[in-house]
């Protein structure tokens, strides 16, 4: 059961609301699930065996799968007997899908301003992120989309309707203040850190926050916006969109900002770098 205060800012479109109802249910699922591989040391224990990479790749698929299946299996009870196609849960499916691929397809950013490192010591990467991230990054994704959705509308009901498209603002930079917060924390130091944990709170969050600041009306659009096509076509095309301005704001603040506040490393590639950083010396 999901507390009230949710509840009654899910989306009024009721297929939405399913699918968003699923994803904050299975938030302290993938959570723990996430936090006990990481900080127990399991996923430390995998790095250097020779079947590392696959039981990386079970653990994210596994996650992402789990997130898949249950959409559709609580689902609205007006979407009982449509296809898979139409359901709210599988345009979000594909929007996060797309988002999440590209967003660690083009990692490089968090690499060469925020220093970032994964010591994972993966052989299966996609252009130098490691492979596992890309179905688990949806996870994540659809639990970040959700919590902003949903206090946007709460929000947006306690703000002067000139201030009601801007509701959703503080919740993109507190998602990724938030995220940052529990990744880097010192029990997966030899998994995941920054050279600056400071430099990441601070202006990654913003860099990170403006991520969701330019996508998030994509996704709002999907399930709010009355008249608004839905459709995978229409959800692949949010998806691309959104990511396009990403890009933009990645360029921005790579050229521009980045240079005034830290030391940009162009072409820096964060894996398994071992020893002028923040990860420990290799196993």
């Amino acid at each position: 059961m999901l507390p009230s205060a949710l509840t009654r800012h899910l989306a009024a479109d009721p297929s939405t609301a399913a699918a968003e109802r699923w994803y904050l249910i299975f938030t302290p699922i993938w959570g723990l699930a996430a936090g006990l591989v990481m900080t127990t040391g399991a996923a430390e224990s995998w790095r250097g065996e020779p079947w590392a990479d696959l039981a990386y790749m079970v653990f994210g698929t596994s996650l992402w799968l789990a997130c898949v299946l249950g959409g559709y299996r609580w689902r609205a009870p007006s979407d009982r007997g449509r296809p898979w196609h139409q359901l709210a849960h599988t345009r979000l499916q594909l929007f996060l899908l797309i988002f999440a691929f590209l967003g660690n397809y083009y990692s490089e950013y968090f690499y060469e301003i925020l220093h970032m490192h994964y010591g994972f010591g993966t052989r299966w990467n996609v252009n130098d992120a490691p492979a596992f991230l890309y179905p688990l990054t949806v996870v994540y994704f659809a639990t970040y989309t959700t919590l902003i959705s949903v206090t946007a509308r709460a929000l947006r009901a306690r703000l002067p309707p000139r201030l009601g498209p801007y509701a959703y603002l503080p919740a993109c930079f507190a998602v990724a203040f938030l995220e940052t917060l529990l990744n880097a924390n010192p029990w997966i130091r030899r998994l995941f850190c920054y050279d600056d944990l400071r430099l990441a709170l601070t202006f990654g969050t913003v860099m990170y926050g403006l991520w969701f600041v330019v996508a998030a009306p994509f996704w709002m659009d999907q399930g709010e916006r009355p008249g608004a096509p839905r459709t995978l076509r229409a959800a692949a095309t949010n998806a691309l969109a959104a990511f396009m301005l990403v890009l933009c704001v990645n360029e921005l603040v790579r050229e521009q900002i980045a240079p005034r506040v830290t030391t940009v490393k162009r072409g820096a590639v964060g894996l398994d770098d071992y020893g002028e950083n923040c990860l420990g010396p290799p196993p």
